[in-house]
């Protein structure tokens, strides 16, 4: 009689089995102890950091009132700016700053305040960098014991108020207060209220006011201008300088030169023409005013420009060489000037020019009669020295103005075709169409 026999042990396949899943365990737990210790290390420096950070804001709150500051800054004190402190193996980098804070609630604000310096903010920040850097924060009020120790530091305050076009706040422009002499930055700010009160020793300061895609406003001095409509501003010892800037969004005007209505509005290839706003930064010596702009622009070889980055104004358009006929805002709607640009706009201008003599030039193909586009078009009088190059746009149109009164050679060329030579005598208004033949 045969008998089973339960037999003991494991296989080769239940050992890899057994294998793998403890790999799998002990690779998460070595995982995790790694992350484990990461974590308490982190942990570690943020409470080291911190105690360091509360250390050096208790020796703050220790120092006398009129030494609470940074070494040759504003307001001037004993502290340094950045300090290295190294603790178990890890640098800690301290950082300080101290600003005065104006604060209503004294009772005294504004003008009135003839010492607006009511208390300082002091803030420490470390910071390190191991195996995982970070930082951390930490600011206390320091307040004077008497009002005359609040008004023992010299110095006044610069309060920079920034508006838009329609007297509304601009929140977060960039605030520069600037050397006059230098163009040094001393400080800046970037109010989210678009007001700010500047802390600054007695002085003369250049103010800018700037944000993207907005336009800029600042102070001038007279040796820029002779008499800035904005000059410079004084600060004066414990006395309040309040200055209020107005800027708000560009605008464009997208700008489109071209002839008499009795020619069918042809482009003017590389017409040019004075810009001018109204707005002004002063006045000159002669007691003339200084526009805070204007440009000479020309327009490319289809007569169009887009012409950018403009503040809100009133604009006058002067023509270089051309008598302007009208002004059209849009193509077709007359407008006088200045034509008025609001923020944040664009709009098409249709600059309408004439000349005593001009020639309008039409190129078209001999059988079909359809326009030839980008013919190399020459109008020249050697006797006048005259001897310009244009091309035709997508009408097989090209405009040339202003001529005088005379003959003048006419040649073409455009790959694919005869070309053409002739005379044409201009007095007033020319127009010509040339037809050319295929040579292909």
């Amino acid at each position: 009689m045969r008998s089973s026999q339960r037999q003991s042990g494991f296989t080769f396949l239940e050992v890899l089995v057994g294998s793998a899943l403890f790999l799998l365990v002990a690779v998460g737990v070595f995982g995790a102890y790694q992350l484990g210790l990461k974590v308490i290390g982190q942990s570690k420096n943020k409470v080291t950091a911190m105690a360091i950070a509360t250390g050096e804001l208790e020796l703050i709150k220790s120092l006398p009132y009129s030494s609470v500051g940074i070494d040759g800054g504003f307001p001037d004190g004993d502290l340094e700016s950045q300090k290295v402190k190294t603790v178990n193996g890890t640098d800690y980098t301290v950082d300080m700053r101290v600003d005065y804070v104006i604060d209503a609630a004294d009772g005294l604000s504004g003008p009135e305040d003839d010492c607006p310096n009511d208390y300082k903010k002091a803030e420490v920040k470390v910071s390190w960098s191991s195996n995982l850097s970070g930082d951390i924060k930490i600011t206390a009020d320091i307040a004077p014991s008497n009002l005359a120790e609040e008004c023992d530091e010299g110095g006044g305050i610069l309060l920079i108020s920034v508006f838009d076009a329609f007297g509304v706040p601009v929140p977060s422009p960039l605030i520069e207060i600037k050397d006059k002499d230098t163009d040094q930055l001393i400080t800046n700010a970037i109010p989210s209220s678009g007001s700010h009160f500047f802390s600054v020793p007695t002085d003369t300061y250049k103010v800018e006011v700037t944000k993207s895609g907005y336009s800029s406003k600042r102070t001038y001095g007279i040796e820029e201008i002779v008499s800035p409509e904005n000059p410079h501003l004084a600060v004066l010892e414990n006395n309040l300088t309040d200055f209020d800037f107005s800027i708000d969004k560009l605008s464009s005007f997208m700008v489109e030169a071209v002839g008499p209505e009795s020619l069918e509005y042809p482009p003017i290839p590389n017409a040019s023409f004075d810009l001018r706003g109204a707005k002004t930064i002063g006045a000159n010596e002669e007691e003339e005013p200084v526009y805070k702009y204007l440009e000479t622009i020309i327009v490319d070889q289809s007569g169009q420009e887009t012409i950018s980055g403009l503040e809100w104004d009133s604009y006058a358009f002067t023509i270089n060489d051309l008598d302007l006929v009208a002004i059209e805002s849009p193509a077709g709607a007359e407008v006088s000037q200045p034509v008025g640009l609001n923020p944040d706009e664009t709009l098409d201008i249709r600059l309408i020019l004439q000349a005593e003599n001009s020639l309008l030039t039409i190129v078209r193909d001999s059988v079909t009669l359809e326009p030839i586009f980008s013919a190399d078009i020459r109008l020249y009088n050697a006797g006048i020295f005259y001897d310009v190059v244009q091309y035709s746009d997508e009408d097989g149109r090209t405009y040339f103005i202003p001529l005088e009164n005379g003959s003048y050679n006419l040649d073409i060329d455009i790959s694919g075709y005869q070309s053409y030579s002739g005379n044409i005598n201009v007095s007033g208004d020319e127009s010509i169409i040339i037809d050319l033949v295929r040579t292909e």
